[in-house]
């Protein structure tokens, strides 16, 4: 076989090996997009947008993948020229920034920006600071997580939580996805210092006229970070530009051999590059896709074939590598931005040099097969062809599952204020395809267990509250309870028994958890909110999930969720924060279903005062937290609760409950380290020194 055949079987073989391992098929890049256009439509709100942005929006969703989150503030639009109309009151000022940065000038007084710190007075008016935004954000989310769950249980200062990196406020736990959240400001106008790009001639007859019409429709946004060199501060006045809209649009325009490209060009930053102290962070991602998109230029589109997959990942590196010579790595939409500029030491360029020459001139195979991504491909022989295994669970089915269906709501709680009527118009949608409308199908399921759990069951239950007006409500969370059942199959029927424990009726609670311990028998699959989805170490059961030809049938009777949400003012009397229920009086925390459903039948005996039940349920309890899986500490640590919280509940202790739980709570040293445990084990050894003390 000679070299040109034998490149060509590789790049079949490694394109191949992307597509079933590492990146995912046409169709599963397919549907993560839609996914998360979905969810865009979803935050579309009047004067506020949220737009997804970055590697996991693109289609890639493998470690290391970000999420941009572009939030848009539609109450000021930024425009190039002042025109009459009451929205032009920020005007773009490019004459007097750098290339790919613009000023900002306030023309009319009342324009709020807050305090005098967000404007800066010249000879020529205000302009408007990038701090003014920066910061706000900054504040938002601190508000929101200082006394969250998360850092309550992981035992962190929430101002560790977040930090303003560029234009962005950064926030990554481990094991969760890495998220920026960017607030900007929207310019309608092309701006005229970029509209070159809109007229280039690309020789690789890469992007249609209808995507460039599309481009010019989006528009750009300004987001708040200004130039700095070396031996200054960041310019506060300036804003750069950003073309994450348009990006997008070219991104999910590429063929699958091109985004292919794109991931190893990002593999190889971050397994290659960054590996080396001296170059660690040096470079970004958005510089590899930069590289990409001038190569796309110039490269005929035919030549984006699997066969071609290792060539063109070449020339990716050679244009990185002369870019890299000139010390000048030009931006995509504006090329008189240097973004490299003043970004590293001479000393250092020319090593960086000298490092990806040396990739270039030396075996790209091999190169490629170091690559942590790329291990199960290197134990293959390399002739060995690989061809696509035959699941039987649709690419629909494992997309949607790996996305940990979806807890973004959350985070935007306050913010969101859809209707059930938004979701059921887009369900409806005779226009939408099928797997569209299950997108939107899961989103209404959320929702509808977030209004569940904000109904003030617990209030209205009270003597000065009607009947009239307390069956109204418990109607109405039984509605979205049992309607948050259809894509839930354990965690759904959790929510109702402890919706009918807090609502005293322990009879239907009990037939609840006896189906429960049903489902609970059957081969499912683990997904944590803590734990990457890659590292569970679940089962799933196939042939449950093609038992049923809809999507949420198959969905619900395939999965086992974990669940946590924290009191705020808006559901403290929410049946979920029943004192029995809760964690430290603030958190509901469900972390092994099997652990809950014991608890609660717990519960139940212990509210009939069946004492022999009460030892029985109590030794299962036991059981089940000793069994329950080591996904992640957090879930271990709400199973510990429930065995306590138990064992306060009996108000008496048994020498061998007590040498029992202390033994458990002994072997989970490695929770000592999490303020509720902290807690949970305190209080058990006071009371349990109470007793002995008698």
């Amino acid at each position: 076989m000679d070299n040109h055949n034998d490149l060509r079987f590789l790049s079949i073989k490694l394109y191949h090996y992307l597509s079933d391992v590492v990146v995912g098929s046409e169709k599963v890049v397919k549907y993560r997009r839609y996914f998360y256009k979905c969810y865009d439509d979803i935050w579309n709100l009047e004067d506020y947008r949220i737009i997804s942005s970055g590697s996991r929006a693109e289609g890639l969703d493998f470690s290391g993948s970000d999420l941009d989150l572009m939030c848009l503030i539609g109450t000021y639009v930024v425009n190039e020229k002042q025109g009459n109309t009451q929205d032009k009151r920020l005007i773009l000022d490019t004459d007097n920034a750098l290339p790919g940065f613009a000023l900002i000038r306030i023309t009319d007084d009342s324009v709020p920006v807050g305090n005098i710190n967000n404007v800066t007075q010249t000879v020529d008016g205000l302009l408007l600071n990038n701090n003014y935004l920066k910061q706000t954000i900054l504040e938002d989310m601190n508000a929101y997580y200082e006394c969250c769950v998360t850092t309550q249980i992981l035992n962190m200062d929430f101002k560790t939580l977040f930090k303003i990196q560029g234009p962005a406020m950064s926030t990554a736990l481990k094991g969760t996805m890495d998220i920026d959240f960017v607030n900007c400001l929207p310019c309608r106008e092309w701006p005229s210092i970029a509209k070159r790009w809109l007229l280039r001639n690309r020789c690789g007859r890469w992007i249609s006229s209808d995507l460039i019409t599309e481009a010019i429709h989006e528009g750009v946004l300004l987001v708040p970070v200004g130039s700095k060199s070396p031996s200054s501060e960041e310019n506060n006045t300036e804003w750069r530009f950003s073309f994450s809209l348009t990006e997008k649009l070219l991104v999910h325009s590429f063929n699958h051999s091109q985004l292919l490209c794109y991931a190893l060009l990002k593999i190889f930053l971050k397994e290659i590059i960054d590996k080396v102290n001296i170059f660690n962070k040096l470079l970004c991602s958005y510089y590899m896709k930069t590289v990409l998109f001038w190569v796309l230029e110039e490269v005929d589109q035919s030549y984006w074939v699997p066969e071609n997959l290792m060539h063109c990942f070449s020339l990716c590196l050679q244009r990185l590598y002369y870019f890299i010579l000139c010390n000048y790595i030009p931006n995509y939409f504006i090329p008189q931005h240097n973004m490299i500029e003043g970004r590293f030491s001479e000393k250092v360029r020319e090593q960086l040099e000298i490092f990806i020459g040396k990739c270039l001139i030396g075996n790209i195979w091999n190169i490629l097969l170091s690559l942590d991504l790329l291990s199960d491909l290197r134990r293959r022989n390399c002739y060995t062809s690989i061809s696509k295994t035959e699941h039987a669970i649709s690419e629909f089915d494992k997309t949607m599952i790996a996305l940990k269906i979806p807890d973004f709501i959350q985070i935007f709680e306050d913010l969101l204020s859809r209707s059930m009527s938004f979701f059921a118009y887009r369900i409806q949608n005779e226009y939408c395809p099928t797997f569209v409308k299950n997108i939107y199908a899961i989103a209404l399921l959320d929702f509808c267990k977030r209004n569940a759990t904000l109904i003030k069951i617990r209030a209205v239950n009270s003597q000065h509250n009607s009947n009239k007006h307390y069956y109204s409500q418990y109607k109405q969370c039984l509605f979205n309870l049992l309607l948050n059942v259809n894509g839930d199959v354990v965690l759904g029927w959790l929510l109702v028994a402890s919706f009918y424990y807090t609502c005293q009726e322990y009879r239907k609670m009990n037939v609840i958890l006896q189906l429960s311990e049903e489902i609970l028998s059957r081969d499912l699959y683990t997904v944590s909110l803590w734990v990457d989805i890659s590292a569970v170490k679940g089962t799933l059961s196939e042939n449950s999930l093609v038992s049923s030809r809809q999507f949420l049938k198959r969905l619900r009777h395939s999965l086992i969720r974990s669940f946590f949400i924290e009191k705020n003012e808006q559901n403290d009397d929410s049946f979920i924060f029943h004192e029995d229920l809760c964690i430290s009086g603030i958190h509901f925390f469900i972390g092994s279903p099997k652990v809950f459903i014991r608890y609660l039948t717990f519960l139940y005996f212990h509210k009939h005062k069946n004492t022999e039940e009460i030892n029985r349920a109590l030794l299962l309890l036991q059981e089940a937290v000793e069994e329950s899986p080591q996904f992640d500490s957090c879930s271990k640590t709400a199973d510990f609760s429930f065995l306590s919280r138990a064992l306060l509940l009996i108000g008496g202790y048994e020498m061998e409950y007590i040498d029992t739980c202390r033994r458990m709570f002994s072997a989970a040293k490695h929770l000592d380290s999490f303020d509720i445990f902290s807690v949970i084990k305190a209080e058990f050894e006071v009371e349990c020194k109470r007793y002995l003390n008698g």
